[in-house]
């Protein structure tokens, strides 16, 4: 694994730049379980309908297509480290997030690049 695909790009995967990078670099994305939780989460507010139906098939679409990588000891260690060397208040989702790809040598693929300040990022909408 090379890369931790972010949230906000699985929402856009339709975007062409962010379809056509995730292509090129399928078998070296993986997904952080926090990514997953937000997902789930977002499906789970919906009342039930087609539109929540249509997500929850996208969401095992994802748990088939990519490798989730926990939330673990090496990531709670890591994000220990990364919040108190942010010096700020961070948010907690994409602060875990960034630790999951800090514990596991990944960079953050976001277009949200300022929420992961120290991380490193690439934005394929941009880049």
């Amino acid at each position: 694994m090379r890369y931790l695909l972010d949230t906000n790009l699985l929402c856009k995967e339709t975007h062409p730049r962010v379809r056509n990078w995730i292509d090129q670099h399928q078998l070296q994305i993986a997904i952080a379980s926090m990514t997953i939780a937000e997902i789930s989460q977002g499906i789970e507010a919906l009342p039930r309908s087609k539109r929540r139906a249509q997500l929850g098939m996208f969401l095992n679409e994802i748990l088939e297509d990519y490798p989730v990588l926990p939330f673990d000891t090496a990531a709670a260690l890591a994000w220990g480290n990364y919040v108190t060397k942010a010096g700020r208040p961070l948010p907690v989702r994409d602060s875990i997030i960034a630790a999951t790809a800090l514990a596991n040598n990944l960079e953050i693929v976001t277009e949200n690049t300022k929420d992961f300040v120290g991380v490193e990022t690439i934005n394929p909408v941009k880049d």
